[in-house]
């Protein structure tokens, strides 16, 4: 197992690095990636033939804007190539996924209007940059998640709407980066979608977090659920699962289809700045199979997930008296 991890280096700078571990929870490697300036890591996303892509941004030496940032990694854990881009304001790769025969699809955040707009772009398995596009409004949005396959890809994020609370975004483009659609979904509270996979089935699934939806206490409060939404690729919905109590709060943050079909979810229960890391199941179309948590601290979040043919690896940060530390879960297929 690869982890990319966002640390400080000595100089309490920004920086990027490999940790591996084995199956038994053993740390048997730590990497720095060789990158001048501060890095931010976003996300690291596993590639098909082995290795990844690491993606986030960098603030070059002497610079102070974000450049987005993709770097491809190797199954030897070595860098093969390095993607940036030296544009005006800020631009952040927030998440990425492999699309087929179309490369590697990015998004994330654009602020060259003054305000955060989302950030779609398209890089080859070579790391050059074919095309990048921004789609925004007056206001906030922010792309979180992408999936896609040769024909084109969704987007998930935020939007801010006049009310000052954010709904979930959905945007589908082509694989030449024209935008074919664009939606948001939400209600009187913050709705925001984190992650997004495409089915093997050609649907996609969203997994995010909503105020808006879910069971409310007697006096009509309601604590934060998982959003779980499934979609075709034209936009249409197929269902929709809002997943929560009245008692904790609940955020999902990585999704993943597991073999047989069902949804595996990652994220955090509980309440204020006590947490703990979660792991859910549910069936292809949502229905409950089983729910963990995991107290390994005094907060604890899980932001990635996959599956494996004895279990599930999740990845997250744990915050106790040592500080903020790399979180890692092994369990089996049952979350135990």
């Amino acid at each position: 197992m690869v982890v990319g991890v966002s640390a400080l280096n000595a100089d309490q700078e920004r920086t990027a690095i490999l940790v591996s571990m084995n199956g038994t929870g053993q740390v048997t490697g730590s990497v720095p990636l060789p990158l001048a300036g501060r890095v931010f890591g976003q996300a690291f996303v596993p590639a098909a033939g082995g290795g990844g892509y690491l993606v986030g941004s960098i603030i070059p030496d002497g610079g102070d804007d974000h450049d987005l940032l993709v770097v491809r990694i190797t199954a030897q854990n070595a860098v093969q190539w390095v993607l940036t881009e030296a544009a005006p304001y800020d631009q952040q790769v927030m998440d990425a996924a492999e699309g087929g025969g179309a490369g590697l699809y990015i998004t994330g955040i654009d602020n060259t209007s003054g305000s955060h707009d989302v950030l779609l772009g398209r890089v080859t398995t070579a790391g050059a940059l074919l095309w990048t596009t921004v789609e925004g409004g007056p206001l906030d949005e922010e792309g979180l998640g992408v999936a896609g396959d040769a024909n084109g890809a969704l987007v998930t994020g935020r939007q801010m709407n006049f009310s000052g609370e954010s709904d979930a975004l959905h945007i589908g483009m082509d694989a030449t980066g024209n935008v074919l659609w664009a939606s948001s979904w939400g209600g009187v509270a913050n709705d925001v979608g984190r992650a997004l996979i495409r089915r093997s089935n050609g649907t996609y699934v969203m997994a995010g977090t909503t105020g808006s939806y879910g069971i409310t206490d007697q006096l009509g409060r309601r604590k934060d659920h998982v959003w779980l939404m499934a979609l075709e690729s034209d936009g249409d919905t197929l269902w929709t699962r809002a997943i929560g109590d009245t008692v904790d709060a609940r955020g999902a943050f990585a999704l993943v289809e597991a073999v047989n079909g069902d949804l595996l979810v990652a994220g955090e229960v509980g309440l204020g700045h006590s947490t703990d890391a979660m792991l859910i199941r549910r069936t292809p179309l949502g229905a409950p199979i089983w729910e963990r948590r995991y107290d390994a601290g005094q907060e604890e979040q899980l932001t990635g997930i996959r599956e494996d043919p004895s279990g599930i690896w999740a990845v997250g940060r744990s915050f106790d008296a040592s500080g903020l530390q790399l979180l890692v879960v092994r369990k089996n297929g049952q979350g135990l």
